[in-house]
């Protein structure tokens, strides 16, 4: 098992760190198909997945501040659909990357969903071996620009 640690850190920063992944979306049986597939990476302690059923829901989660790393969403949700979830992601975290899980694979969609800032984007069915491939690659850039970050703040600290 692949777990994602820093290359240059401490002893104590070496610990694997459980990714805290967000799935907003309305369809119930996705809930049940990421738990069972993913339950190996679940016992692992590798990924910690948060499901909520809109964008509203998802949009409350996130203002809670607790550290979310991936959000894995649908487009066509109610209350809020993924689209315009997307377009709200950067006002609350620049370093957060949303995965796209849709049904409604065309162009038109994937253009606009990439234009509003998925960071990919996999057509349902789900290939669950893609999308462990997808979450593990969106969670290695998402760590990477977090540490610059921290290492940005802290060069610029007032001492």
């Amino acid at each position: 098992m692949n777990s994602i640690v820093s290359q240059s850190a401490t002893p104590e920063e070496q610990k694997p760190q459980i990714a805290k992944i967000l799935v907003v979306d309305d369809e119930i049986e996705l809930q049940r198909l990421i738990k069972q597939r993913f339950r190996k990476n679940i016992r692992a302690k590798e990924f910690d997945f948060v499901f909520v059923q809109n964008g509203v829901e998802a949009l409350n989660k996130l203002k809670q501040k607790c550290q979310i790393d991936v959000i894995l969403t649908d487009l066509n949700m109610p209350e809020m659909d993924g689209l315009t979830l997307l377009g709200k992601l950067s006002d609350i975290d620049d370093n957060i990357k949303a995965v796209v899980l849709s049904a409604y694979g065309d162009l038109t969609n994937i253009r606009t969903a990439m234009n509003r800032g998925a960071f990919d984007f996999l057509i349902k069915p789900i290939d669950f071996q893609d999308l462990e491939a997808t979450i593990k690659k969106t969670l290695q850039f998402v760590r990477k620009m977090r540490k610059k970050q921290q290492q940005l703040e802290k060069m610029y600290a007032y001492p």
